[in-house]
C-alpha cells in the first residue's frame, strides 16, 4: 500500500508539471464554461420574453390597467409609443407585434360595448409569435377579471410546488457549473495521457515495477487537482459575478469531486485509446457538447423528448444534484440518494475502464 501510494503521488506530480508546460489547455478548459455561461446568459436575456409597442389611443385610467396587465404577463417587453414609431420600429425588426388601445376604450368597456384592439405581428419567429397568440388573450382575460371581478366567476388560483421561482440565468449558470467541471477534467486528463504516448514517456512507466493502478490513479489524482481549480474559478465567477449562492456549500464540493472523477477517468480512456492529441481533443469536444444539451442544461429532460437518452449520461444526475445543492431542490424524478449513487457508480466504472485499458496499452 505504501508502494501504490509513492507512485500515485509520483506520477500525480510529474503530470502536473507536465500540465504547467501546456497552459493554452489549463486556460482553455476555464474560458469554455465562461463563454457558455455568456453566450447563454445573453440568450436568455434577449429570448425570454417578446418585445411588442403599444400605442395608446385611449387615456383613461382601464386602459392604463390594461397594459399594467401586458407588463405582468411574463411574456413581453412592453414599449409605449406613438403609431408612427410603432410602425418604424416594427418594419426594422427591433419588436415583434404592436397592440392598439383604442380610443373610447374606458367608456366602452363601461357601456359593455365590444372592442376590438388590433395586433399587428410581425410572424417571422415563430416563438415570438406564438408567446403573443397565447399572452394577449391571457393578459386581456387577467385585465378583465381584475377591472369587473362581478362578472368573471371562474379563476385561476397558483399552487406554486416550490418556495420561489429560479429565474432562467440561476437555473443555467448552475448547469455551466457542471459543465465547467466536465470539460476541465475531460480536456487535461486527454491532453496529459495523449501527450505521454506523442513523447514516448509511457516507456518509463511499463519498464518500471510500479503498478498499471497506481500509474492510472495517479493519473486521475493530477486531472482532479487542475480540474478543481479551474472548477473553483468557474464557481467563483457564477457566486460572486452572476450572483447565484449555494443553499448547501458543501454539497456543491462533494458533488464537484463526484463529477469530475468520471470526467478525468474517461479523458485517461480517450487518450489511451487514441494516443495522439490531434485525434482526442476534437473527439472529447465533440463528444462533450451533445452530452451536454441530452442532460438538462435549460431544464429538467424529462420535460422534454430526451428523458430516455440523458439517463445514460453522468451530466443529468450532476445537474439535478447541484440544482439541489444551489436552490435546494431537485429537478430529476429520482430521489437525491439515488443521483448520487448513480454518479458513484458512473465514477467507479469510469475509472475501472479507463485503468484497464491504460494496463492493456502499457503492455502491449
Amino acid at each position: 500500500m505504501r508502494s501504490a501510494l509513492r507512485v500515485i503521488g509520483a506520477v500525480c506530480v510529474k503530470d502536473l508539471r507536465l500540465a504547467l508546460t501546456e497552459r493554452v489547455f489549463l486556460v482553455i478548459g476555464v474560458i469554455i464554461p465562461v463563454n457558455f455561461l455568456f453566450l447563454f446568459s445573453l440568450f436568455a436575456l434577449t429570448g425570454g420574453e417578446a418585445p411588442i409597442a403599444v400605442v395608446m389611443q385611449g387615456q383613461g385610467p382601464l386602459a392604463r390597467q390594461f397594459v399594467s396587465s401586458l407588463e405582468h404577463a411574463h411574456s413581453f417587453q412592453v414599449h409605449v409609443m406613438s403609431t408612427a414609431d410603432a410602425e418604424r420600429q416594427l418594419q426594422a425588426g427591433r419588436i415583434v407585434g404592436v397592440l392598439t388601445v383604442p380610443g373610447g376604450f374606458d367608456d366602452d368597456l363601461r357601456a359593455g360595448r365590444r372592442i376590438e384592439l388590433p395586433v399587428e405581428v410581425n410572424n417571422l419567429q415563430v416563438d415570438f409569435t406564438n408567446d403573443i397568440r397565447r399572452a394577449v388573450p391571457l393578459a386581456i382575460t387577467s385585465f378583465y377579471a381584475q377591472a369587473f371581478p362581478d362578472q368573471v366567476v371562474v379563476q385561476a388560483r397558483e399552487v406554486d410546488i416550490q418556495a420561489g421561482d429560479t429565474g432562467y440565468i440561476p437555473y443555467l449558470a448552475v448547469s455551466i457549473v457542471v459543465a465547467g467541471m466536465f470539460v476541465e477534467g475531460l480536456l487535461q486528463s486527454v491532453v496529459l495521457t495523449a501527450r505521454e504516448y506523442e513523447e514516448s514517456t509511457i516507456k518509463e512507466l511499463e519498464l518500471s515495477p510500479a503498478s498499471r493502478w497506481a500509474v492510472a490513479l495517479g493519473k486521475v489524482a493530477a486531472g482532479l487537482v487542475l480540474t478543481a481549480a479551474a472548477a473553483a474559478i468557474v464557481t467563483a465567477v457564477v457566486v460572486f459575478v452572476v450572483g447565484v449562492h449555494p443553499v448547501h456549500p458543501l454539497e456543491v464540493m462533494l458533488y464537484g469531486v463526484l463529477m469530475m472523477v468520471p470526467a478525468v477517468a474517461l479523458g485517461v480512456l480517450v487518450g489511451t485509446l487514441l494516443k495522439r492529441r490531434q485525434a482526442a481533443i476534437p473527439l472529447a469536444l465533440g463528444s462533450f457538447l451533445p452530452l451536454f444539451f441530452l442532460s438538462g442544461p435549460f431544464g429538467p429532460p424529462n420535460w422534454g423528448g430526451t428523458a430516455v437518452i440523458s439517463l445514460v449520461s453522468p451530466l443529468t444526475y450532476a445537474i439535478a444534484l447541484f440544482q439541489h445543492a444551489f436552490h435546494g431542490y431537485l429537478t430529476a424524478q429520482t430521489p437525491l440518494a439515488v443521483d448520487v449513487a448513480v454518479l458513484v457508480g458512473f465514477a467507479v466504472a469510469a475509472v475501472v475502464a479507463a485503468t484497464a485499458v491504460l494496463r492493456r496499452g502499457m503492455m502491449a
